[in-house]
């Protein structure tokens, strides 16, 4: 949500510290810390001093939420403020937290530097303040996820207040109070309740994040976990997707699924648009494939089993197939949809559109051909000719139904349905064509049988599920 560069806003010494004391030890802690990240770079800029040889030195780890140096003969503490004895700045740190800002405390301590046990005999110097600049694009970004139904959850060592302050600017709910991870619960269950009511959470540990994410995981939740530190990897290997920032450790963008390049979460709205057009293009395409198989089903039921003949070919089945799925397909497949993409009951979803519509399909298929053989007498070869046009017909009329959601889109669909149609009469009427895919060009009567049997289709249809109306279908 912020840049990755941190600025010093201003150095605040204690009661009897002399600011300029401050700034000059601070500089050489910044400057001599062999464990670099952006706070130390940029409490270096702003104070500047020569690097010296530390002692010893404990780096800083957000388990532990602090970092020393021992430097000559003093031992010089810098971490959260909550360590520290702040006396008349406890307020201050407290005010500045409030308004966004990150705060730390800076001080020396007594005895022997120990990374499993915090330093003791804390004197507090003074506190630097340090801001965050939030991205340009960070409110475009959390207000697209939002409309996208994606809950966007902040997960920081930061303080709480701190962390909500810069959460609420960039557009993330923080309705609620902003949970300190330190007092998270370490029942899963009880965790996955509060983080369900809760979009902040600061002072939490590497662990802790990585029990959010399966917490959320646990309760049904699809999860995608955006970091960029060692803090963050245990939560980024238990995400269903991690994004690493490009700008970030290699440990994180070894571990990520995604690693963005330049370091822009701008960059993910754009991914996820891209990767649900494609997803609900696919889904619509998935139905009529199945569609096709409802529809071979039906016909092996309805009269493979019986001494008729069958109505279609295998190159009857092939040039319908191709007009109408194959060709169309590879158009819709990568054109442009709007609306949310629901993976919630997909099979019973596909399944709901391609049964009725491939019974409905076979039903004008048999009910043209049997009355072209029974009433009209007509020679098989016309008959089948008269079938494979209500199949062309119906399923040109299916993918008004999946594909036509919004009128820009329904003038592109129906050119490509005219598109297909103009091909199959240039089959039929090509010599070549024609004697290849065994058809013949029909005649009046067998025109008016072909028409009847797609509107036989197309009413049952219509009597079926308003659904099959086109226009009536979601984008979504």
């Amino acid at each position: 949500l912020t840049d990755a560069r941190l600025q010093v806003e201003a150095l605040l010494a204690a009661p009897g510290v002399d600011e300029g004391g401050l700034s000059h030890e601070l500089g050489r802690y910044a400057a001599s810390a062999p464990s670099r990240n952006a706070t130390l770079a940029a409490i270096d800029d702003y104070c500047g001093s020569e690097p010296e040889e530390p002692r010893a030195t404990v780096p800083f780890s957000s388990r532990r939420r602090w970092s020393a140096l021992t430097l000559g003969t003093t031992t010089y503490v810098l971490g959260a403020p909550e360590l520290f004895e702040l006396g008349e700045l406890t307020a201050v740190a407290e005010g500045e937290a409030a308004a966004g800002r990150r705060v730390l405390a800076f001080g020396t301590a007594d005895g022997r530097l120990d990374a499993e046990s915090p330093p003791y005999d804390l004197a507090t110097l003074g506190l630097v303040v340090l801001s965050e600049r939030l991205r340009a694009d960070a409110r475009e970004t959390i207000e697209f996820l939002r409309a996208q139904g994606i809950r966007v959850i902040v997960l920081s060592g930061d303080r709480p207040e701190t962390v909500a302050a810069v959460a609420a600017d960039a557009g993330v709910d923080v309705d609620a109070p902003p949970l300190d991870g330190r007092d998270l619960p370490q029942d899963a269950a009880s965790l996955r309740r509060l983080v369900e009511e809760h979009a902040v959470i600061g002072r939490i540990a590497p662990d802790d994040k990585r029990r959010v994410v399966e917490a959320l995981t646990a309760g049904g939740a699809y999860v995608a976990m955006v970091g960029d530190g060692v803090n963050d990897v245990p939560a980024l290997k238990a995400a269903r997707l991690a994004i690493a920032q490009g700008s970030g450790s290699q440990m994180a963008r070894g571990v990520a699924d995604l690693v963005l390049v330049r370091g822009d979460f701008s960059a993910v709205p754009a991914l996820v648009a891209e990767g649900r057009k494609v997803l609900r293009n696919l889904q619509r395409v998935a139905k009529l494939f199945v569609t096709k198989s409802a529809f071979a089903t039906f016909l092996v039921l309805s009269i493979g089993l019986t001494p008729q003949a069958y109505p279609l070919l295998p190159r009857h089945l092939t040039l319908a197939a191709g007009l109408t799925i194959g060709i169309p397909s590879f158009f819709l497949a990568l054109g442009p949809s709007e609306g949310r993409y629901q993976s919630e009951r997909f099979l019973f979803d596909v399944a709901r559109f391609a049964v009725p519509a491939g019974t409905a399909a076979g039903l004008g298929v048999v009910a043209s051909f049997v009355l072209a053989r029974n009433v009209g007498r007509l020679p098989l070869a016309e008959a089948r000719t008269i079938a494979t046009t209500v199949l062309v017909l119906v399923g040109l009329y299916l993918i008004l139904v999946l594909e036509a959601t919004s009128r820009r889109r329904a003038a592109a669909i129906v050119s490509l349905v005219f598109a297909m149609l103009v091909l199959y009469a240039l089959v039929i009427a090509a010599p070549a064509t024609r004697h290849f895919f065994a058809l013949t060009i029909p005649g009046p009567g067998g025109v008016a049988i072909a028409l009847a049997g797609a509107a036989l289709a197309v009413v049952g249809l219509w009597l079926t599920d308003d659904r099959f109306v086109p226009g009536a279908v979601s984008s979504s």
